[in-house]
């Protein structure tokens, strides 16, 4: 028999795919675990247990919905819940109200056009688009004073400009109400509401500005793409007109007054069919006089209209809007003017409204999604992902600069990126794998990094939707079909990448936003969560607890929250009674400051009572799910590798804790062909008969939990009730049979 003693000193990789438990030279494997259910694997090394949910109330009438955060300062975080038709606004766990009830706003949305919806704040604003609705701009004047309207857009954008010289349009006037006769039957009703620009084909009856000529009042005349008319003066004298409104005086000797009539491009807005060659409309931009005289065939149709569709996606980019993926143009995005987000003319100034159209080189499939990002903005489809950029060294992006490369040909879902370091972090198009894209200098674009490749097997039921939660650990929680959520831990910058599977005690998570706390700086993450209560289908919003100030030593341990749907009592005076009627006729467990209570059923009026007087208590639902398991032990052999050979581990084997409170530990055994064994769980910190659980362990342990003999032996660690559970290392003492 052969013993050896094998160290832990790190789980930071979290729980590793079943492919890797016999890769003992992969790097992760060091610091890898076989399980890590419930469990937060921790940037420093060790492996903490996960903390469980404040009950904060229930969606509106129980409805599904969609949260979405909005923050514009340190002490000012939002989460605003979206259901069929109405919007509420939480503020730090608690519904805003307004005249002692929950503040709420009409939307224009349904479930369906919530589900698609994607959003892009500035300040106080949010630009809310879903591919059907004209983008809507949500407006907060106060806590309890919100607007939502269309974005009113009157000067663009617009689709390629007709070139077909037999489908002309001709304006009754040029400007008010007019009517517009075209040729080539251009018209259906789906035309109210469009925009149109317009553009004369020829300036005959204008003539250039020359200088020293004699005119009349209301004379017309050309400079350098303006149209003029005099105002006054008889003489034309030797200044030409420049300016680009109103009236002016540009010879004083001769007294004349030019009126600015037009840039040459006029634009109008649809409000009546008449027919398949006719339709009124009103004019937003003075029509040029050829337009009403003559007619044009150079018109171009709005791009966003109840006809065309309208953007699916919204993200701000240097200083501008940018909107795309319309039903009609699925792989274009416009952009506004810079500094102005309801400004789409086209221009081909710098900072002007431009449009870009993706090529697609193996597939046509539509965007996605934009997110703007260290350099560029991305822009995923479903076949794959672009990087748009700046062509020319030193200047930003617009009309003559935008250009785009692929950068990754695995597609994307839906759901919008996270880019916490820069870079964007995305779920692939099949939904099973998150990617991201850093930039390599040595290839000039993006490298697609397999993210969730070492623990692969947990994106088995697909990956919906991803939220990054920045401090105090580095952690990206992302949505699973299951409806739990698994917890990605990433911090290139100390090569720490850990997966871990979330379950919360049965619930199903359908929405999340992640705010910052006003109180700790931490970020917060709120979640809807579906859960079955006495038999009715619920939803409530629930708050992940913090966690932190327990494991720093700054809080006592009986302010741990780990219990699910929760509700926290910080009382004055001695109770024994409680009221949780959010969980009426469910089993709980009773973390307090006298120790550990449950399981018991609530009764049907709310009422929990316990049998001890506590001035401090958290109620809710036991995940019993919850456990990590180290990976197969590691023993040593005289004449090398101990594979296929029985070996057991022996007590004396130590645990290194930090501020437990409590947790059971098990021994694992396997064999091919036969049910794993696991042993009876022992606990991990032996009790005094009759002490309370209100001590907060740290330091190095002995693991009293011994197997029998098996071909592979592990370690099972299982908390208990809701006592606190931190491990940051341990060492087995295996033993193998000779050969």
């Amino acid at each position: 028999m052969t013993r050896s003693r094998t160290p832990q000193v790190a789980f930071s990789s979290g729980e590793l795919s079943p492919l890797l438990y016999y890769r003992q030279d992969y790097q992760r494997f060091q610091t890898g675990l076989r399980a890590c259910v419930g469990f937060i694997p921790l940037r420093q090394g060790g492996v903490t247990r996960a903390p469980g949910t404040l009950h904060r109330g229930s969606t509106k009438d129980n409805k599904a919905g969609r949260l979405s955060d909005f923050e514009f300062a340190e002490n000012d975080a939002l989460v605003l819940e979206l259901t069929d038709g109405i919007m509420r606004v939480w503020r730090y766990g608690a519904l805003v109200e307004s005249g002692g009830a929950p503040y709420e706003l009409a939307i224009p949305y349904d479930l369906a056009a919530i589900q698609r919806l994607n959003w892009v704040q500035s300040a106080d604003v949010i630009y809310l688009a879903d591919g059907v609705l004209p983008i809507q701009k949500l407006s907060r004047f106060a806590l309890d004073n919100w607007t939502i309207a269309d974005l009113v857009i009157s000067d663009g954008p617009f689709r390629a400009a007709n070139i077909e010289k037999a489908q002309t349009m001709t304006a009754s006037a040029a400007t008010g109400s007019v009517t517009i006769t075209g040729t080539g039957d251009i018209f259906s009703a789906n035309w109210v509401g469009s925009l149109i620009r317009l553009e004369p084909v020829s300036y005959e009856a204008i003539p250039l500005w020359t200088g020293n000529t004699t005119v009349a009042v209301g004379d017309k005349m050309r400079n350098a793409g303006h149209i003029y008319e005099v105002a006054a003066g008889t003489d034309t004298g030797v200044n030409a007109p420049v300016h680009t409104e109103g009236t002016e005086i540009t010879g004083k000797s001769t007294g004349i007054q030019w009126t600015h009539i037009s840039d040459g491009v006029g634009v109008v807005r649809v409000t009546g069919f008449t027919n398949t060659n006719e339709v009124t409309a009103d004019v937003i931009k003075d029509l040029p006089p050829p337009v009403v005289s003559d007619g044009t065939y150079r018109w171009a149709e709005g791009a966003w209209s109840d006809r065309r569709g309208y953007p699916a996606a919204v993200e701000i980019y240097t200083q501008r809007l940018a909107g795309a993926f319309t039903p009609d143009e699925p792989r274009t995005v416009w952009f506004s003017t810079a500094g102005l987000f309801d400004g789409f003319e086209p221009s081909g100034d710098a900072d002007g409204s431009f449009a870009y159209a993706i090529a697609g080189s193996n597939s046509q499939n539509g965007g996605q999604w934009l997110k703007a990002s260290r350099r560029g903005i991305y822009i995923g489809a479903l076949g794959e992902v672009y990087r748009g950029f700046s062509d020319t060294k030193g200047q930003t992006i617009g009309p003559t600069t935008f250009d785009t490369s692929i950068e990754a040909t695995d597609g994307a879902n839906g759901s919008r990126p996270i880019a916490p370091y820069g870079y964007p972090i995305l779920i692939t198009k099949e939904g099973g794998r998150v990617q991201e894209l850093r930039y390599k200098f040595e290839e000039d674009g993006a490298v697609p990094l397999e993210l969730s490749l070492p623990s692969q097997h947990l994106g088995s039921k697909g990956f919906k939707e991803i939220a990054w939660q920045s401090a105090p650990q580095r952690i990206a929680w992302v949505m699973r079909g299951s409806g739990d959520l698994a917890l990605m831990l990433y911090d290139p910058n100390e090569d720490v990448l850990g997966w871990a599977p979330y379950p919360l005690a049965g619930g199903h998570v359908e929405s999340m936003a992640i705010t910052t706390d006003d109180v700790t700086g931490y970020d917060t993450l709120t979640m809807i969560v579906r859960r079955e209560i006495d038999g009715a289908t619920v939803r409530f919003v629930e708050e992940q607890a913090v966690i932190w100030g327990i494991i720093a030593g700054e809080q006592p341990l009986h302010e741990a929250v780990h219990l699910f749907s929760s509700q926290v009592f910080d009382l004055a005076d001695d109770a024994t009674t409680f009221s949780v009627p959010h969980l009426a006729g469910e089993e709980v467990y009773v973390w307090t400051n006298a120790g550990e209570y449950g399981p018991i059923t609530v009764a049907a009026d709310g009422t929990v009572e316990i049998e001890w007087p506590v001035t401090h208590a958290v109620i809710g639902l036991l995940d019993e799910t919850h456990y990590f398991e180290t990976l197969n032990t590691v023993a040593r052999a005289p004449d090398g590798d101990s594979a296929g050979r029985p070996k057991r581990l022996n007590a004396g084997a130590g645990v290194m804790v930090h501020r437990t409170g409590a947790g059971r530990v098990s021994c694992v055994e396997r064999d091919v062909g036969q049910p794993e064994r696991v042993s009876p769980p022992v606990d991990l910190i032996p009790l005094k008969v009759a002490e309370d659980l209100v001590t907060a362990y740290s330091g190095t342990i002995k693991n009293p939990a011994v197997s029998g003999h098996a071909g592979e032996t592990s370690y099972r660690f299982k908390p208990f009730g809701g006592a606190p559970m931190t491990i940051l290392g341990l060492t087995s003492q295996p033993e193998t049979e000779a050969a």
